[in-house]
């Protein structure tokens, strides 16, 4: 009895899965089409400002975490 139940809860299973994949993807794409800030305010880093408040014109440090030529890291001027 319980191995000719088995593929009706499988596909259930399966059925539920996926609606919840596709729910989760329909929520995401829903927010991610506002355009205002989640604050409502223009917000900036506030590592991205000089002692004055505005941002800073120096050259900034990159850092890459990838290993796709053999290094762990790669730090770019």
């Amino acid at each position: 009895m319980s191995t000719a139940l088995f593929p009706f809860v499988l596909a259930t299973a399966c059925a539920l899965v996926l609606l919840s994949a596709f729910r989760g993807l329909s929520l995401a794409l829903r927010r991610q089409n506002r355009k205002a800030d989640r604050t409502g305010l223009k917000t900036t880093h506030p590592e991205l400002l000089d002692e004055n408040g505005f941002i800073t014109s120096e050259e900034l440090l990159v850092v890459h975490f990838c290993g796709f030529d053999g290094n762990t890291f790669s730090a770019n001027a």
